[in-house]
This record gives C-alpha cells, structure tokens and sequence, in this order.
C-alpha cells in the first residue's frame, strides 16, 4: 500500500513538472512558483517585503537559510547562499541576481495585473518578463543545487533585491555599500539584461550583455508668478518650464561610436546578410550626421547618442489656477563614456536661468565585463547550444553598473527565448510569458548555473535545453 503511494505520488511530481501535462491544467514547480511571485503586488515598498518573504519561505523549505536585509527607507531584500563543497580549491563566489520590485500596472489590462492567471498557455502579471521569471529560474537552479548535492567549486548567492526600478538605491546600492562583506571574493554576477533574437520559434542569436548606458535621472522646476486662469502671465511657472525643455529637446543630437557599441556591432555583423554585415563591422565608417543606415535598423542607433526623455510632468491642479511651480523629470541615458557633468552643463544652458535642476540618480563610467571570463565562457556554452551567442550592449541601465564599478564582473543573462511581440508587456499593459517557455527557461538556467559552479553536469531528459 504504502510502495503504490509512493509510485503514485512520483508519477504525479514527474506530470507536474512537465510543461503542458494534463491538458495544460497542472504547472511545473516553477510556474507554480512563478504564479504564486506575481500575485504580489510588489509595485509598493510592503509588497517587496511580502514578496521576500515569500521567497524565503520556499528556500526554509529546503532547508536552506536566508537573512532579509532592509534599508533605511524599508525596502527589503533577500538575501541566501550555498557554501562551496568541492574537494579541489574554492573559486570566487557566483551571485544570482534579481529583483522583486515592478512598476505600478498602468490602464489597459484586460486581466487583473496581479492576478497571475493562465490563458492560452501563458502566465500573465506584472513582472511576468520584467523580471520576476528570471528570479523563479535563479530560485529553480539555486533550489536544484541544494537538491542534487552536486559538488560545488563556488559559493553561490541568491539575491533578490529591491528598488530597482527607481534606481537600485535602496536596493542592490544600498546593499552593497552597508553589507559588502557579503560580496568578499565574488567572481561574477547573473542578472537581467541578456537579450535572444527569436523569430517563428527558432533562435537566431542569444546576447549576454557585458555593457550598458547609464541613468543621468533629473527633476527641473520653474517657479513664477500665480494667479487665476484668467490672468495675462506670460511668464508664469509652466510656461517657463514649458520653454525651457523645449530647448533642451531641441539639442542637437550627438552620434558616437563607443568601444561597446562597435564590439557588439561586430559581433553581430556575421549574424546578417553580407550587405549588413559590412556597415556592422565597420559601424564608424557608415555613420553620418543622420546616423548609421536605416538597414540595420533603429536599435543600433539608440546606441550611438545619448537620450533625453521628458517623462513626468507636475503644474497646477485645476484649469483655472495658474500655480506658482510647474516640475518634470528627466530620463536621461548616457553611453558608457560621456561626460555626465558636462552633459549636465549643456542641458542647464539651454534651458536657461528659469529652469532648474536637481540630480536625481547618477552613476560613474564602468568598464565592460570581460568576455574572456570563465563565467562568461560557461554560459556560452549552454547558450551556444541553441544558437549563435554575442557579447551585447543595451539601451537600458540595470543593477549590474552597481557591481561593474566596483570590478566585479556581471553579465546581463535571458534563459527565455522569446518573440519581439512578447516584449511589448514590459512596463505595459497584459505582460505575460508563454508556460512551455518559462520552463525550458528554467531548465536553461538550471545548466548554466551548474555549468559555472561544478564540474558534474546533471543531466534533465524531461527539459530538453533547445
């Protein structure tokens, strides 16, 4: 009696593990996990400490200890580790990094964006790309480690971070700065950031990014004259600010062909028809005033400038009020080498003395990541089974650039080979990630994490990597 139950809770874990088993009904361990991630509202500072705390419950399952480190200002992180066990020398550590804050929702669901719910084979919820299934993949691999008691030559580190997505502050910079002696001996670092180019379900290449922009975030403010709405103010706090910006977006455009940029450009060149391939590995001899030629398309030359984008505005409350202080912030992202100051210099001169700044996050010029890097090597490797990989440059900025001024290595890793079309729910409405793929995802980064950290390489026949 007892060996039937036994058989039959095995049969039931293997079907339950299996992507699309029962009709679609049963999730994976991870997708529940995953599921389960999303229906927290992490949106808000309590919600990240719900979510670490969430995390840590499945880690204590496994016997595996967790310490919640809380900043000044309340945002939680989490923080595990598994000691090295190898009999050979111990190398430096390997840190798992994700975070668990998303931005607020935003109009335009048309389910409930913290509900976790499955439709047609997909997983829907805020931060179901960005990035709470990356974090479920780190958590697959870490856990499976504890698991399968393979030998490791490194400490590995699961750290699921806070405030992210206004600048890691409070998270991951806050981290590092109060509690370095946890990241004694790191040799490198996985985080968000990679990239895989997927169409109709075949890969045409993976990105593990190496290089990044960099925020100059800036709030502006105008004060002035207030007054009722029928006033004759031509200087009034909005129309300065208004003016102002105005000159600021009217800058003219700056292209450069950074170091990064043209490593990734020509990394890229093979992947291309000859023509494209040509203009690629040869980026500072094909671009103009108007930048480089539309045949390479528009991603290429976002990262040749730096950008500027007015993305918040704050005036008056009511039509017929004029008010006496208007405020926008600025997103800025600057390539690798600009000069912030001096950047910061030219936007203050043409917005003019009626417009002020305050910084609002920075960061300092940090070198690339090596691609020459055993870590970097490893994840080629299992990448490299499923196509051609590339050391990439992004648009974005990610807490890497905390990790990268400090020397650490750090590379930008997707396990999810996903279509363009997927990447319209990041920061947008009806996010969600396709179930088969969140496995094989999984399964993807549960051999690239064995793969850096042992020699023993178990095998998974029921999650085929490619």
């Amino acid at each position: 009696m007892i060996q039937r139950r036994l058989l039959s809770l095995a049969l039931f874990t293997l079907l339950a593990s299996v992507p699309g088993s029962a009709a679609g009904a049963t999730l994976s361990e991870p997708a529940t996990w995953l599921r389960d991630y999303l229906r927290i509202d992490t949106s808000k500072p309590a919600g990240e400490s719900e979510a670490a705390s969430y995390l840590a419950s499945l880690l204590h399952r496994e016997g595996i200890a967790t310490r919640l480190l809380v900043s000044p200002e309340g945002r939680t992180s989490l923080y595990a580790r598994l000691e090295a066990s190898a009999s050979g020398p111990k190398k430096g550590a390997l840190v798992l990094l994700h975070h668990i804050d998303v931005v607020p929702p935003g109009p335009g669901w048309t389910t409930d964006p913290f509900g976790g719910e499955v439709k047609n084979g997909r997983l829907t919820g805020r931060g179901a790309i960005d990035i709470k299934s990356l974090g479920i993949a780190h958590l697959a691999a870490f856990i499976d480690l504890e698991r399968s008691r393979i030998p490791l030559d490194r400490d590995v580190v699961f750290l699921a971070v806070a405030d992210e997505e206004r600048g890691g502050l409070q998270g991951t910079g806050w981290i590092l700065e109060r509690h370095g002696d946890l990241f004694r001996n790191v040799a490198a670092v996985l985080g968000e950031g990679g990239l895989a180019k997927t169409v109709g379900g075949r890969l045409l290449w993976a990105g593990i990014e190496v290089a990044q922009k960099r925020p100059l975030w800036l709030r502006a403010t105008a004060r002035g004259r207030g007054g009722h709405g029928s006033s004759l103010i031509p200087s009034s706090a909005s129309h300065r600010l208004i003016t102002g910006l105005a000159r600021v977006i009217d800058l003219p455009t700056e292209l450069r062909v950074t170091a990064a940029a043209q490593t990734y450009a020509r990394a890229l060149a093979p992947l291309h028809n000859p023509k494209v391939g040509r203009i690629l590995a040869n980026l500072d001899d094909h671009v103009g005033p108007d930048g480089p030629p539309n045949e390479v398309g528009p991603g290429i030359y976002t990262l040749l400038v730096d950008t500027i984008q007015v993305t918040v505005l704050d005036a008056g409350e009511r039509i017929n009020v004029i008010p006496d202080q208007a405020t926008a912030e600025l997103d800025g992202r600057l390539l690798p080498d600009t000069d912030a100051e001096a950047l910061l210099d030219r936007i203050e001169a043409a917005a003019g003395p009626d417009v002020s700044f305050e910084v609002l996050l920075t960061a300092p010029p940090a070198e690339p990541s090596p691609t020459d890097h055993p870590i970097y090597r490893a994840v080629a490797d299992v990448l490299g089974r499923s196509g051609p990989v590339v050391p990439a440059f992004i648009p974005g900025f990610t807490d890497s650039r905390f990790f990268r001024e400090r020397g650490i290595a750090a590379y930008g890793v997707s396990p999810f080979f996903l279509e363009s079309k997927a990447f319209l729910g990041i920061h947008g409405p009806d996010e969600a990630i396709s179930l088969d793929e969140l496995d094989r995802g999984v399964e993807r980064m549960r051999q690239i994490v064995a793969t850096c950290v042992s020699t023993e390489r178990p095998a998974n026949p029921e999650h085929p990597v490619s």
